[in-house]
């Protein structure tokens, strides 16, 4: 071994070597992911993952009361191997960011063909190089919340706890959490009620709630109007797209060089065409669609043009206005502003429910989330047929109390001030007397 090599590594070592080490475990995760592939989180679902979370706790509290004054025990709840190991899992983050994700249940045919697909990129959260890191850093937390109990109490050390308890609870939570983890979805037609749900791999399951869907409503936006290229169908001017929503009748507008005023309006309508007509009329039914009447002028001409103009339906074909021989004022389909549905709940124990389930406003029922997912695109702001998303996720709870416990922590350190003497300071007096004693 040169003099340089041993100058690295003597005790007590430093970055270099925390970056060493963290490289290493990472490597050896590659190792493994080029030899057994991804992990099958499947494999570590309930009971395992708490076998596992059990092991693993218990492991470090006996290293640390048997080899608390073992010197590597001690750099592992330094801040020599902590700041490491956050840099090389942040590192994996920014790939896990940048990197197109595919559910772990996809396929390998399902994933595109390359080195990176390879190395668990796709799919990194199931990674070996991913999972490693991550219990590493669990590690070197365990590690310092053990180290710090052997320390003179103060009542500031409540924030120190709290924080890295937290993170220790969410993460290892996180972790073994992921296998239990379940989505589902459920098609439901109004007016009857739906206990079978479908899984990722198309797998129909009987589930252990019913929800029943009594009402679907989709509200939209204001219809607009746009100038196409006959031939293309694209939006002009191309550079730079233009629109107009509709204000009311007698509004005015400039859209692609063409000043347009609506003078009708009709929000539910009814197209009728023969060989060579079309006529708008009012029509108050399922499928009726949205017609403005409008009077468009283009620059240079005197002559204007007079139609409706109407996005469709699922019944009624959609209608444009031919201005010239290359224009035509279109409708696109409405946007959507948002969409609930109103069901009723039923669970195994004889729970009953009511309740309104919108996009981003899930109802919790049990472990379960469910969301409003889709809806019968076809049928449009008609539709009768609503789709959820159920996710089961039981370990959902253990990771917010972590969470809440590092925010908590957080908020104490910021009222509680700085203290006297950091824990780093305490390190380096730890690390001034190993070097004396060497």
């Amino acid at each position: 071994m040169s003099s340089s090599s041993r100058k690295i590594w003597d005790r007590p070592w430093g970055y270099p070597e925390g970056f060493i080490v963290a490289a290493g475990v990472v490597f050896a995760g590659i190792l493994l992911q080029l030899t057994t592939g991804k992990i099958n989180p499947f494999l570590f679902a309930y009971p395992v993952n708490v076998l596992i979370g059990a092991l693993f706790i218990t492991a470090l509290l006996l290293i640390h009361f048997i080899f608390k004054n073992n010197k590597t025990v001690r750099w592992l709840s330094g801040v020599y191997s902590t700041l490491p190991a956050i840099v090389i899992l942040l590192i994996l983050c920014v790939i896990l960011g940048f990197t197109p994700q595919s559910s772990h249940t996809a396929e390998e045919g399902q994933l595109p063909i390359d080195f990176f697909s390879t190395l668990g990129w796709y799919q990194l959260t199931t990674s070996w190089p991913f999972i490693l890191i991550c219990f590493y850093l669990l590690t070197i937390l365990g590690f310092t919340i053990l180290k710090r109990t052997t320390h003179k109490q103060a009542w500031r050390d409540i924030g120190f706890y709290l924080n890295h308890l937290g993170l220790f609870i969410a993460l290892l939570g996180g972790i073994l959490g992921s296998a239990d983890l379940m989505r589902i979805t459920m098609t439901v037609s109004e007016g009857n009620a739906e206990w079978r749900g479908t899984t990722n791999k198309g797998e129909i399951i009987e589930m252990p709630l019913a929800i029943q869907l009594d009402s679907f409503v989709i509200e939209e936006y204001e219809p607009k109007l746009v100038v196409i290229d006959s031939q293309t169908g694209r939006i002009l001017p191309e550079s730079k797209p233009e629109t107009y929503m509709y204000e009311g009748v007698g509004s005015k507008t400039q859209l692609a060089g063409i000043s347009i005023e609506v003078t009708d309006y009709l929000p539910n309508a009814a197209i009728f065409r023969d060989s060579t007509h079309s006529n708008v009329v009012p029509m108050l039914m399922e499928g009726a669609t949205t017609a403005i009447k409008v009077t468009a002028t283009p620059e240079g001409v005197n002559q204007p043009v007079e139609g409706w103009i109407s996005n469709g339906s699922y019944l009624f074909p959609y209608k444009v206005l031919q201005i010239d021989e290359k224009r035509s004022l279109a409708m696109p389909p409405q946007e959507v502003k948002k969409y609930s549905s109103s069901v009723t709940l039923y669970t195994e124990e004889g729970h009953t429910e009511n309740a309104v389930i919108e996009v981003n406003k899930p109802l919790s029922v049990n472990n379960w989330m469910i969301y409003q997912y889709s809806y019968d695109d076809s049928k449009g702001k008609y539709s009768d047929t609503s789709v959820f998303e159920l996710v089961y996720d039981p370990w959902l709870k253990i990771v917010y109390s972590g969470i809440f416990m590092l925010l908590t922590g957080a908020i104490f350190l910021f009222v509680a001030g700085p203290v006297r003497k950091s824990i780093e300071e305490e390190e380096l007096e730890e690390i001034k007397s190993d070097k004396i004693k060497a």
